[in-house]
């Protein structure tokens, strides 16, 4: 039988010369992967971060399903043209390919993505757009940091926790990630202090989150959006 969801596009791989295996983060299912025959042949764009409706069958005895009809439902035409978003879309995927195990639905996490993801399309000014995507995304797995000051000085990237002693850490990347947690408006910062705040941020994740790895797509973007 037929099934449809909205999904977005996490992973994709080569299946065979004509075919690939995609991975969806979906509205309905949470992580689901899809065998996508002829999906070459029909040359249709399928990007990371696209949002589509998903038309297909799923048996229950099968890990994959398999894709009858892909659709966008969401028209994303800068991020796939500018080059700096469709290098950030590369980043996304990848942070959500490392965090996003389990295989049910939550809609709240997905409305989040899909949001971000739109936010993205239109935002001019990127180079703290990876910072805020990834603090609230990280508050929304349960894994956001303590704060025993409103006015920190440090960051204790081990005990995550923000500080009224001072770490080892730069202080204007601190304040940076600070106010992204607090939701605030993103601090004036320099590409530099921006740069520094997502790499403390990374180190963070990769402490608490478990298996956490995204050193080849952060390697471009530090080349790109932080020169």
């Amino acid at each position: 039988m037929k099934q449809k969801t909205l999904g977005i596009l996490i992973t994709k791989k080569n299946y065979s010369e004509s075919s690939l295996i995609l991975s969806f983060y979906t509205e309905d299912s949470g992580l689901i992967s899809f065998i996508f025959k002829g999906a070459k042949k029909k040359k249709l764009p399928i990007f990371y971060l696209g949002i589509y409706e998903i038309t297909y069958i799923k048996r229950p005895e099968s890990n994959l399903g398999i894709v009858n009809s892909l659709d966008p439902a969401v028209i994303l035409n800068d991020i796939f043209t500018n080059p700096q978003k469709l290098i950030l879309s590369f980043f996304l995927a990848d942070v959500l390919k490392e965090t996003l195990k389990v295989e049910h639905a939550d809609p709240r996490i997905f409305d989040f993505i899909k949001n971000q993801i739109i936010q993205l399309e239109i935002q001019e000014n990127l180079i703290h757009f990876p910072i805020i995507f990834l603090t609230k995304h990280i508050q929304n797995l349960g894994f956001s940091p303590n704060i025993d000051s409103e006015n920190p000085s440090g960051f204790d990237l081990k005990l995550g926790r923000f500080t009224k002693e001072k770490t080892d850490l730069e202080t204007d990347a601190v304040d940076l990630l600070f106010s992204a947690f607090k939701h605030q408006p993103p601090i004036d910062s320099d590409k530099n202090t921006a740069q520094k705040a997502l790499l403390i941020l990374l180190d963070y994740c990769h402490i608490h989150l478990p298996n956490f790895n995204v050193e080849k797509s952060l390697k471009v973007i530090r080349e790109t959006l932080y020169v």
